[in-house]
């Protein structure tokens, strides 16, 4: 049988281990190698959108400048450069040469020491044209067809920029590379001659070099820029065919399969010019750093399996019984056997485990006893709070006799005081409950102060003041005599013409009702009161039920969840507060 057990354990073991560690880490895992792959990815993206930024504030800054330096070109000195640049359209070869030289000279004046510009050309309606600095190599058909030299026709004196993914010039050094071309319509009022038809400045962009470092970078990918259509318009590296047939420039990112293999596109537009600039990067490329991150996880969760696995047989091995003997000694205390002893076995955490069982049931044992006990001395406060010493069943024949007695001799009054004598004491007697209602409470309370005003000739009066809502939460029986009683015999104590006043004022509060009961007695000291809430006094006084008790009482009932608080000024007054929970007493009698 012990086998079978043992078996039984070792199976759920296992289980367990499957369950809440195999198969979290493995859900984990997945879970971690998705996420790292996105991060990735993410990050790769991120570092291709920051070469791409980089590519559009250099591009950005370039077309600026270059419209600046078009501009400050054509207008300065009143437009003399071009009053100068109408005159090289001459017949005359002497007259040509000489504008000629004062027009290059103003050039090196105005753009000298920039060593990006490749070339300045005035085009002449003439058909002419006059170069100034390099020969451009473009035919003037294939120039003038050019989107920006018509669109900058169709607006005078608006500047448009054109793009040449390789050098304009014969320069070597900007072969290859990316050229701005920026041309200029001068209107009538700058060409008061009407000879020219074009100014143009072409320029070497440094963002092709850039793009071209930046394809060094596998991880980057290939770097185009495209139109506004979507058209290459650079293309370094000749990877153009990349990019997929429906391409329109206008996504930013953008996955699809090419010749089985996947790759992504990212794109960013440059604001001023509206190109785009495109990298495009496979995916092979962009996971090839995670795939051997990935492999590295993989290996370290087997790992980690291996190592659980190890420690799951010594585990079973040298820990199964004790857990055992442990699982039985709690079945046993489960049982209601508070006697079980588990013998302690195997390794020291398991045998301060199992000292720690066995001081547990010593110790809940001890508890009970303990409950049991308070639960007695509970029983046994109420009963000497609520009973007196004689027997109450003799009291109330012999008093239901002198009533009876009282009323066949047409004694009114006397019959009356025994009923009211009997009321009290059917209540303390009446069921070992130790509740009822507040409205009960006060009916009795109504019998006591009938006889005490008979006791003490009418020199005190009472006024209630208790909200209906308080009349049906129940409350532990003869909790406000004693306290009224206290008022009467000892704050009534003393007073001469005044008349003795006490007020009971009842409030119900949330879930509690909040009971005041106040005289306009003599008060007593802090002293006084002490004496009056102390169990000594409860006892030396007389045998009755005392303020203590009721004190008592309620702790026992409530817990910490009620109060009874007594306040006075010396010759002036004394006060009770006593708060009850309308419900959900403490201990059920």
């Amino acid at each position: 049988m012990w086998m079978n057990k043992r078996q039984k354990l070792k199976a759920s073991y296992y289980n367990s281990f499957f369950a809440l560690i195999v198969i979290p880490i493995l859900f984990i895992s997945m879970l971690s190698i998705f996420i790292l792959r996105a991060m990735m990815v993410d990050s790769a993206v991120l570092n291709i959108r920051r070469a791409q930024d980089n590519i559009v504030s250099v591009l950005g800054n370039e077309v600026k400048d270059v419209s600046l330096r078009l501009s400050h070109f054509i207008y300065a000195n009143d437009s003399e450069i071009v009053k100068n640049a109408a005159k090289t359209n001459s017949d005359d070869p002497a007259e040509k040469y000489y504008y000629t030289r004062i027009l290059t000279e103003s050039f090196n004046y105005a753009m000298v020491p920039v060593q990006d510009i490749l070339s300045a050309v005035f085009y002449m309606k003439s058909g002419d044209h006059t170069y100034m600095k390099d020969d451009i190599l473009l035919k003037p058909e294939q120039l003038k067809t050019s989107d920006w030299y018509e669109e900058a026709l169709s607006e005078p004196n608006v500047v448009k920029v054109g793009f040449y993914d390789y050098s304009v010039t014969n320069s070597r050094k900007n072969a290859y590379t990316l050229t701005i071309a920026a041309g200029m319509c001068p209107g009538a009022d700058v060409d008061r001659d009407g000879v020219i038809e074009m100014a143009a400045l072409f320029v070497s962009s440094q963002a092709g070099r850039l793009i071209k470092e930046y394809n060094k970078e596998a991880i980057l990918g290939s770097s185009m820029i495209a139109d506004k259509s979507g058209h290459v318009i650079f293309d370094a590296e000749n990877t153009k065919d990349l990019l997929p047939e429906k391409f329109t420039g206008d996504q930013q990112e953008f996955r699809y399969r090419l010749n089985g293999k996947r790759y992504m596109g990212v794109v960013t537009v440059e604001p001023v010019t509206g190109l785009s600039i495109i990298n495009v990067v496979s995916y092979e490329t962009l996971t090839s750093s995670f795939n051997r991150t990935a492999m590295i996880l993989v290996g370290v969760v087997l790992f980690l399996f291996l190592l659980f696995y190890l420690f799951s047989s010594y585990f079973l091995k040298s820990i199964i019984e004790p857990i055992h003997n442990s699982v039985e000694g709690m079945r046993m205390v489960e049982e209601g056997n508070l006697e079980v002893h588990v013998e302690p076995k195997g390794q020291a955490e398991l045998r301060t485990m199992i000292h720690s069982f066995n001081s547990m049931t010593r110790r809940l044992k001890g508890l009970i006893a303990e409950n049991e006990e308070q639960q007695q001395k509970k029983h046994e406060a109420e009963i000497r709070a609520l009973q007196s010493q004689i027997n109450p069943h003799f009291l109330v024949n012999s008093l239901n006799s002198i009533r009876f007695i009282a009323q066949m001799s047409k004694y009114e009054s006397i019959a009356r005081m025994a009923e009211a004598l009997i009321k009290i004491l059917s209540s303390s007697f009446r069921s070992s409950n130790g509740f009822y209602t507040l409205k009960e409470e006060l009916e009795v309370l109504d019998s006591f102060i009938y006889l005490m005003k008979i006791r003490y000739s009418d020199g005190f009066d009472i006024v209630y003041q208790v909200e209906d809502a308080c009349l049906s939460v129940p409350v532990p029986r003869l909790i406000l005599q004693p306290v009224v009683e206290n008022s009467i015999v000892h704050g009534f104590d003393g007073l001469m013409e005044e008349m003795g006043m006490i007020w009971i004022i009842g409030e119900k509060k949330d879930d509690c009702i909040s009971l005041e009961i106040r005289d306009n007695g003599k008060g007593m000291t802090k002293e006084e009161i002490s004496g009056v809430l102390s169990e000594e006094a409860g006892e030396n006084q007389h045998r009755n039920i005392g303020v203590h008790n009721v004190k008592t009482r309620l702790s026992l009932n409530y817990g910490e969840r009620c109060s009874f608080v007594m306040e006075s000024k010396a010759g002036e007054y004394t006060r009770t507060l006593i708060r009850i929970p309308t419900s959900g007493k403490e201990n059920e009698a």
